[in-house]
């Protein structure tokens, strides 16, 4: 075995923020009724002996509960998991996030102040994201429906309808025009901020998981749960390519992820069949990346050199030559890992897990070079400013925490 293919943990011996629970953290001791200050509570002899010793080592040493935050900010309006978060494009202090509480906010990443609550869906906000230069923000909820905003006048300008719950929102990369994936297998698009119709996306046969506009623009690439992964023109909501599970050298489960090279040719596909694909957009499939054991969450392409990156279900972050379609290494969670991004201009990425941890890793070598701790439940989503060295995550504790350098 070479020693690139060998697994990488990080280490967990980087100074944190220790933060222990002392008697001033203590609640008011609550009496028993009839219970008086001073007098014991009466217990049966054999209660009498349970639970001594706890909270202690053989030794008789008291034990301690270490919490680990590394955090230097978070926003906490949300009281359910948070499911999707962005950062503004221009404006990197401003955060937007959504959850299952029906609501999205506007937040200041350095301060954690609440600067708008967006209107409230009817169910879950499973996706918010800025456009392209940070002058609306669209917040799509599981109730169907598309709320769009002005950032500067915290004003509504638009409410789209048509498909139903909503999967993912994405912005044109040059224009105002919205693109949508729903869970009637059906992708929608529309003309901001008038709100007018454009094209409906039809020829997946189940609901769509994952989509995006090309880098370019000049296609709309999406996944959905029968295995498909279909390229249309967004000018006439046509088919240009499609790959499906009637070919067996393709995915034959479900589609969770897709990530798109830097110059639109080659795309990326994770699947719950554990496996990913990579394929050129004139139809070939070029190699399939299967290492993992469980289902594959989350997949990205590096900018810069010619990597890839594979996370799954069963905590394997791994990372791939796409020249010679080889692994490099596997890097580990403790626990599945939900959303690979790599840096701008960068061979650093940043993976994020259900463990609750940041964690930041060198591409080339497999280095983990940070780890952040600070969340009580898994990470659903994050977000990096541009430089890299600041991640914003949303978090199944309801909470979205700020992590920098």
């Amino acid at each position: 075995m070479n020693s690139d293919d060998r697994p990488s943990h990080c280490s967990e011996e980087e100074d944190v923020e220790e933060t222990f629970v002392d008697d001033d953290d203590v609640a008011d001791v609550v009496h028993y009724e009839g219970e008086e200050d001073g007098d014991d509570v009466a217990m049966d002899d054999e209660e009498e002996g349970e639970g001594e010793g706890e909270g202690e080592d053989e030794g008789g040493e008291r034990n301690e509960v270490l919490l680990e935050d590394d955090s230097v900010q978070g926003f906490f309006a949300h009281k359910e998991p948070v499911f999707s978060i962005d950062l503004h494009p221009t404006q990197q202090n401003l955060v937007v996030s959504g959850g299952s509480d029906d609501r999205a906010y506007i937040w200041k990443l350095d301060t954690g102040e609440q600067v708008a609550e967006l209107n409230k869906h009817d169910d879950s906000v499973s996706a918010v994201r800025f456009n392209n230069d940070g002058s609306l923000v669209a917040t799509g909820g599981m109730d169907g429906k598309i709320h769009v905003y002005s950032v500067d006048k915290r004003e509504k300008c638009a409410t789209l309808d048509g498909p139903d719950e909503i999967q993912f929102v994405d912005w044109h990369p040059k224009g105002n025009v919205l693109l949508a994936g729903a869970q009637d297998s059906s992708l929608w698009m529309w003309l901001l901020p008038t709100g007018d119709f454009m094209h409906v996306f039809s020829g997946h046969g189940a609901p769509v998981t994952c989509g995006r506009f090309t880098n370019s623009g000049r296609n709309v690439v999406s996944g959905a749960e029968d295995g498909s992964l279909i390229v249309w023109d967004p000018k006439t909501a046509a088919i240009v390519r499609q790959f499906t599970s009637q070919d067996e050298r393709f995915h034959q489960g479900a589609i969770t992820s897709l990530a798109i090279a830097r110059d639109d040719q080659v795309i990326l596909t994770g699947s719950v069949d554990a496996t990913a694909k990579l394929v050129h957009v004139n139809g070939s499939i070029l190699a399939s990346l299967g290492n993992a054991t469980e289902s594959v969450e989350a997949v990205g392409l590096c900018d810069v050199l010619p990597l890839a990156a594979t996370g799954s279900v069963d905590g394997s972050l791994s990372i791939w030559d796409i020249n010679t379609m080889r692994l490099r290494t596997t890097l580990r969670h403790d626990d599945s890992v939900t959303r690979v991004l790599w840096h701008e201009s960068s061979p650093m990425l940043t993976s994020v897990s259900m463990d609750c941890s940041v964690r930041t890793w060198d591409g080339r070598t497999g280095e983990c070079v940070r780890v952040w701790h600070g969340h009580q439940a898994g990470i659903m989503d994050v977000a990096l400013t541009h430089d890299g060295r600041t991640a914003v995550t949303a978090s199944d504790d309801g909470c979205c925490l700020v992590f920098s350098e």
